[in-house]
């Protein structure tokens, strides 16, 4: 057994799970526009926003075809 998937079987495992964290995920993006649209860039609020954002793309970035990958691997 090959470390990736011993890595997505412990992944797919918490299929279950990854919607729950994409709901939380979509929820900081949205919360995350009234601070980047009333904050004045320079601020350390507007900066520690803009790191939030990037937080919040990794998320989605990664969780979204990881869940479709076991969802595909579940059908398969």
């Amino acid at each position: 057994m090959t470390l990736r998937k011993t890595l997505f079987d412990a992944v797919c495992g918490q299929r279950d799970q990854i919607p729950l964290v994409l709901a939380v995920c979509i929820v900081m993006g949205l919360l995350l526009i009234f601070p980047l649209a009333f904050l004045e860039r320079g601020t350390v609020g507007y900066t520690i926003a803009v790191l939030d954002g990037i937080i919040v793309l990794v998320c989605l970035t990664l969780l979204g075809p990881v869940y479709w990958y076991c969802t595909k691997r579940t059908i398969e």
